[in-house]
């Protein structure tokens, strides 16, 4: 019966027990206001910084305000902290914002992995210069937006250890080469065809910008590490059907390339040419081949005609046409010559986290983090 009225919205009047807070994951949630202390528009903003942290960095951020606690608010605090696990189970990643109304008191604890990125101290001189002002006028609303917007900024400094937290011994990260490798798609070193060309000048310049071009390719955008390329066993996991077609039959050679951090995955392709494959119409990919079967040889006098044919081996696609052939002159021998287009592919692509659940990852804290009064 104790949570009924927590559950329905009401403020909770007695001294709460951590096992008395209901879980916000539940319902896709991080903020719990057992003391109706925030408007609509503070609990969003607080929702979108957790869910934000949570999407880009795998911190999971909740926040929790009642009116009393059965225990001083540090204990309360850590107890609760590792009944719900907050933090993923390897990185301990995790961070709980408590909030006691009539203690006139805010604690935040942090997993083992935070610790490291907010200290105590750095977390204590926070808590003084961004949230306590606000909390002094009743502005508490403000002050945790202030507080939360402040770690998201701190946090996103440092996203390879936010993300990796006390997992980060775990990860092997591939160094960056030491010569930079060829451009996925190039066909001719632009280096080597600025010097033939006796533009020593600017080929060193341009080479300078595909360096630094080809290493931002190769750099993850969330863990500015460098992303290694996927062996052919494993790639294929990254690449659509018709991306896989296309390297079977001969016509585009695939690069994958993945961080060893995070979800971040990255795909080039590799035109090869003279392959005998174009652009299918229907599908796009380079798996269409042509023959063309004449009908009636031109002659000096009329002309011929041939029937072409389209075939698509990823999706099937398949056409005939009819072409004319134009008459001959005499003495050359009838020739025919065929012509294809070339088609450049590049891609690109990222997963991106989608967030819910019924819980919390399993992280657990040692009573690191900081408090403040107001």
């Amino acid at each position: 019966m104790l949570l009924l009225p927590a559950l329905l919205g009401a403020p909770v009047a007695h001294a709460i027990a951590p096992a008395e807070v209901p879980n916000p994951r539940p319902r896709g949630a991080w903020v719990v206001d057992l003391a109706e202390a925030l408007d609509a528009g503070e609990l969003q903003a607080l929702e979108q910084l957790a869910e934000g942290l949570h999407r880009d960095l795998s911190v999971e951020a909740p926040i929790v305000i009642v009116r009393d606690t059965d225990q001083v608010p540090k204990t309360f605090t850590t107890a609760l902290f590792n009944a719900w696990g907050v933090g993923d189970d390897r990185a301990n990643n995790g961070l709980l914002t408590v909030m006691v109304m009539d203690q006139r008191r805010i604690e935040m604890e942090t997993g083992y992995g935070l610790e490291p990125l907010l200290t105590d101290g750095w977390l204590g001189t926070m808590q003084g210069l961004e949230m306590v002002p606000h909390f002094k006028r009743g502005d508490y609303g403000a002050g945790l937006v202030a507080g939360m917007t402040a770690i998201d900024r701190e946090l996103r400094a440092h996203p390879l250890e936010a993300r990796l937290g006390t997992a980060a011994h775990d990860v092997q990260v591939a160094p960056w080469p030491e010569r930079p490798e060829p451009v996925a798609g190039a066909s001719v070193d632009p280096a080597a065809a600025l010097f033939v060309s006796g533009g020593l000048g600017l080929g060193a310049a341009a080479f300078g910008v595909f360096v630094v071009f080809r290493r931002r390719q190769r750099t993850c955008p969330d863990c500015a590490v460098y992303m290694p390329q996927l062996d052919e066993a494993t790639e294929d996991a990254h690449l659509d059907a018709g991306q896989q077609k296309e390297e079977e039959v001969g016509s585009v050679e695939w690069d994958v390339f993945a961080c060893p951090t995070c979800a971040e995955v990255r795909t080039f392709g590799r035109e090869r040419w003279f392959s005998g494959f174009d652009a299918c119409p229907r599908c796009r990919h380079k798996t269409a081949r042509s023959s063309r079967t004449v009908v009636q040889s031109p002659t000096t006098t009329s002309t011929g005609h041939a029937v072409v044919t389209v075939r698509c081996e990823q999706c099937s696609y398949h056409d005939k046409k009819t072409v004319i052939l134009a008459r001959v002159s005499p003495p050359s021998s009838s020739s025919s010559s065929g012509g294809g287009s070339s088609s450049s592919y590049s891609g690109g692509s990222s997963s991106s986290y989608s967030g819910g659940g019924s819980s919390f990852g399993g992280g657990s804290s040692g009573g690191g983090g900081a408090g403040s009064s107001w």
